[in-house]
This record gives C-alpha cells, sequence and structure tokens, in this order.
C-alpha cells in the first residue's frame, strides 16, 4: 500500500484500458507481450524517455517512473533480467508502464504527498492499480481462460505467483474460496 491516493479504479475499469491500449498498439490477441521492445521503440511515443542506471542509483528500488520529468529510470540488472525474460523484471518494467498509462502528470496534477493514518483502498492506491495493469498486460484475462497457473507463467513469462494470481483472477477461485469459508 501507498500513502498517495489516486482517482479510484476498478479493475474492470483497468482491464478495459489494458485492452484498448494492446488493440490500439496490435497486440490485442497477442499472448506473449515484449515489454522490453515496447519500452525501446515506443515509450518515446508516450513522451516519455528510458534510462538504464548502475544499480547504486535506485537505492532499494527496482525502477522509477518520474511522471512530472517524463522519466523512466530502471536498474540496469533489471533491465537485462527482462530482456532475458526474467519474470520479475518484466513484470516491473510492465508496473512502471502502469503508472505511465494510468498515472499522468495531466490526469493526476500535482500530488500532494500527506501521511495520513487513514486506509488507502487499493482501488485507490497507485501500486495496486500499476500491478493490476502489469498483470492483465503482461497475462490478458481473454487470453488465458483455461489456462492452469503454470501455463500462465510459462507462455506468459511471468512468474508463478504472478500466474496464480491472474489464473484466480480469471476463474474466480479465490471468490468461490472465499464464499465457502464464510457457509
Amino acid at each position: 500500500m501507498s500513502d498517495i491516493a489516486v482517482p479510484p479504479m476498478s479493475k474492470d475499469k483497468i482491464k478495459y484500458i489494458v485492452n484498448k491500449f494492446r488493440e490500439i498498439i496490435g497486440f490485442g490477441d497477442e499472448l506473449y507481450f515484449p515489454i522490453v521492445q515496447f519500452l525501446e521503440y515506443c515509450l518515446y511515443e508516450l513522451g516519455y524517455q528510458m534510462e538504464i542506471v548502475e544499480d547504486h542509483e535506485l537505492n532499494r528500488a527496482y525502477a522509477v517512473t518520474y511522471p512530472n520529468e517524463k522519466l523512466l529510470k530502471i536498474r540496469e540488472s533489471v533491465y537485462n533480467g527482462a530482456v532475458n525474460d526474467n519474470p520479475r523484471d518484466r513484470f516491473t518494467l510492465a508496473h512502471e508502464l502502469g503508472h505511465i498509462i494510468l498515472h499522468p502528470v495531466e490526469i493526476i496534477g500535482d500530488l500532494k504527498l500527506a501521511r495520513t493514518n487513514d486506509i488507502i483502498p487499493a482501488y485507490r492506491d497507485p501500486e495496486w492499480q500499476a500491478n493490476t495493469f502489469a498483470g492483465e498486460l503482461l497475462a490478458p484475462s481473454k487470453l488465458i481462460v483455461g489456462m492452469g497457473k503454470k501455463e500462465i507463467s510459462e507462455r506468459c513469462k511471468i512468474s508463478l505467483q504472478a500466474a496464480g494470481i491472474r489464473y484466480s483472477d480469471v476463474s474466480g477461485e479465490s471468490l468461490l474460496h472465499k464464499k465457502r469459508a464464510t457457509v
């Protein structure tokens, strides 16, 4: 969870945005999304620049999006991992692309940062929104229906953990489990 609240966005709205985005760039029916190639060749079209930096420059962060500067900084090891289809690194880059698409300065404006004791609901959390975007981008719901977790992981080049989340989202397994647990 983040200390910053952004305009609310449901999973369905994020899914719609991702599907439109994939359709516009010509990947609507492609299972594997080439995140590195997209960032290398198309990020500029979104008004952003990408900078690969030495790992120590980002401290503990894997990548950082700077909306006001229209800049995406990526650790060198993360970039190289994504080039080699490392699932965690691919997800990191897709997550940052989610911030770029979902949280542009033109929509978000200048965020006011403030500590609060209030709990920010997931649908207003920019990190949850970017994770949801990344999951749908790398493993689109409409293309993974009927697949198991392992197949989703292997074919979409995402981690088993991320594949499990995508599987649950598509199959409704987690909702079913929750209903049974409350009965």
